[in-house]
Order: C-alpha cells, then structure tokens, then sequence
C-alpha cells in the first residue's frame, strides 16, 4: 500500500524570507498550502475532482508550533498526511525538518463546501483514497480558540483583488499577513514566533472592508500572548480569531 506520508523539499528563496533573514510565517504557510495541494491532487481530492462535484475545500481550523526557522537558503523538508475524517472534518498533518532535525509540526482542520449554496458537505471519499496515516500522528489538533475580551482596534483592511484565490474569496494565508501587518515592527525584529493559531469563522470578499483588532494577555515582558480578530464592518460578523504566542 502506498504511504499515507508525502514529502517535499523546498529551498528558503529571498522572496519567503521576513526582515531576520529567516522564513517567515506567510512563506510557511505558502508552502504548507502548496504541498497540501499537491498531495490532495495525487490522492484524488484534490482541486480537479473538487471542481467536478461543484465544491471546494475550506480551511477551518490550523495551529503551527515551530522551534526554529529555517534561514534564508536553507532546504526544508516538508511531510505531511490525512488524519481518519470525523464527522463533517477532514484532517491534515504537517511536520517540518531541518538537517533531518524536525523543527515544527501543524495541524489542520477542514471542510467542504458546496460551490452554489455555500453549505458543508461531508467529505465521503472513500477511506482507501484517504489512506490515513494511523501511527506518529501529531500530539495536538488545531482547536478553537479561547477568546480574550479586551480587544482594540489597530488596523484597517479593505480587500482587494490579490487577496482572493480561485473560489473568489480570501486565500487563507492573507488573513495571516493582515495580522502581520497589523504588528509594531519592533516586534517583528525582536520576537520568536513558538505558536499560532487561526480559526477561519466566515468568507471574506472583494470590497469587504475589515477591521483588526487586538488583546494581550501576556503575563511577563519576555513573553507575548496576544490576540487578533477580524471583524467585517458592513455586518459586523467576525470572520476570523488568530492566537499567537512569541517569546524575546
């Protein structure tokens, strides 16, 4: 039988890098979205046989935890595998490696999404196209965040055209660089990212114009626990919680 683990090298280029030199949190997740893709069309759900049955997938739910970033040139390889689905959830795994030192891991939560009516569809596939991997799964799963109570606002974002991917929404990896971007750069020089997390709550569109707000709960200055949220001003629904963890 074929292994459920699927694996991939990808060399830190000057364009993934952040302000250290060293891969950053938007190229990571690039890579995490491209090697995901690749294995989803090799198993047989990938974008093809999504776009046969008028669906798509959508990411839920995701939670990285990173010991260290690869510099800049450095080879990372990149593993990855489906979880046993639950329910209406699919599951995907991710494990990074440095010199053969495994450096990160993530956990991803999705779901499938009628292209017409917008609904969640249970992802069926039959479980020997799934080919779960059943041993060394990861020891955490991408859960929903606890949410704080005291945010503000820090940022303003009006979506635009390079925001959206090919179901004409809001690639999931833009919400991240949102909150990046909503981040003093002194902390962006001096911070160690060891955790992130991000709920993914409603679609965002082209136009839509969204407010990011943050709340810290950081219990010492060494330490940076801090929250985002994204909330679309026409409805005032919140599209979008990210929970970060950082040390200095």
């Amino acid at each position: 039988m074929k292994s459920p683990v699927f694996k991939k090298k990808y060399q830190v280029s000057i364009s993934n890098v952040n302000i250290n030199k060293r891969l950053g949190l938007f190229g990571l997740l690039g890579y995490l979205q491209d090697i995901a893709t690749l294995h989803a069309e090799i198993a047989g759900f990938g974008l093809d046989e999504m776009i046969s049955s008028n669906s798509f997938w959508v990411l839920v739910r995701q939670e990285i935890r990173m010991n260290k970033f690869p510099k800049w040139n450095d080879e990372i390889e990149i593993q990855t595998w489906s979880r046993t689905p639950q329910g209406m959830y699919a599951f995907r795994e991710f494990e990074f490696f440095l010199n053969d030192e495994k450096v990160g891991s993530c956990s991803t939560a999705w779901m499938i999404l009628s292209g017409d009516t917008r609904r969640i569809k249970k992802p069926d596939f039959p479980i020997e196209k799934i080919n779960p991997r059943l041993d060394s799964l990861l020891d955490y799963c991408a859960e929903r965040i606890k949410v704080l109570d005291n945010f503000e606002l820090v940022n303003e974002i009006k979506v635009r055209i390079s925001d959206l991917d090919l179901n004409m929404h809001v690639n999931n990896t833009k919400y991240t660089q949102w909150v990046l971007d909503s981040i003093p750069i002194e902390l962006h020089k001096s911070a160690k990212l060891k955790n992130y997390q991000i709920n993914f709550l409603k679609e965002a569109h082209l136009g839509d114009e969204i407010d990011i707000y943050r709340a810290s709960s950081a219990k010492d200055e060494s330490a940076h626990d801090t929250q985002f949220k994204g909330i679309r001003r026409s409805d005032q629904s919140t599209i979008f919680y990210v929970h970060i963890i950082a040390d200095t």
